[in-house]
């Protein structure tokens, strides 16, 4: 017997997507093709069951070496970037009420790594990293869920090169397909799963 069932896996509800670029318009097309009800928002009539916070744009995520990074710089990528997941994650809950939720924070793994002229992004997507980590200890025991889905620097970066490597090998699995997993991390089947960072990059970082 399998532990999630179709029916554990049916997201009753809708998933909000909040960001813009590729990133985010790729999450909501891959969830909508396959039957979600997707918002670019969480603001809006009905249940809510999932919120998403994917706001990596390749316009904005510009390479600045490290000793050259000004405050104007620090701010654009670390506070808005952290406000805006605060304000998505308490906005979100809201709308969950009694029954709970799912809340999914996408990364960049040059949170996990580190990024060649990509400090202040990659402090910034490690903040969110960490918030979503508190976010499940805080909004567990309330039925929502938190957790981290981290994609490699080509589906963030304009020029993922221009960071650095973040392995030393090819990846296990080329082209990596995000959108199952956070199918799943939507769904009522991951109600057990709260704090966790899963790594959908094929393989190149492990």
């Amino acid at each position: 017997m399998s532990i999630a069932t179709a029916t554990d896996a049916r997201i009753e509800g809708t998933v909000a997507v909040v960001g813009a670029g590729p990133l985010a318009d790729r999450l909501r097309h891959g969830l909508s093709a396959g039957g979600v009800d997707v918002a670019s928002d969480v603001d809006g009539p009905g249940p809510l069951a999932a919120a998403v916070y994917a706001p990596w744009d390749p316009a904005e995520i510009r390479p600045v070496a490290f000793h050259e990074l000004d405050d104007a710089g620090f701010h654009q990528a670390w506070q808005r970037t952290l406000d805006d997941a605060v304000a998505t994650a308490v906005a979100a809950r809201s709308r969950f009420g009694s029954r709970g939720g799912r809340l999914v924070f996408v990364i960049p793994t040059i949170a996990l790594a580190g990024g060649d002229h990509h400090a202040h992004w990659a402090a910034a997507a490690e903040g969110v990293h960490l918030l979503a980590k508190s976010a499940a200890r805080q909004w567990g025991p309330e039925g929502t869920t938190a957790n981290v889905l981290a994609v490699g620097p080509a589906d963030v970066l304009a020029d993922p090169d221009a960071a650095g490597p973040v392995a030393i090998a090819e990846p296990a699995i080329p082209d990596a397909d995000p959108v199952a997993v956070l199918t799943f991390l939507c769904s009522p089947a991951a109600a057990h799963i709260g704090g966790q960072t899963l790594v959908v990059d094929g393989g190149l970082w492990m």
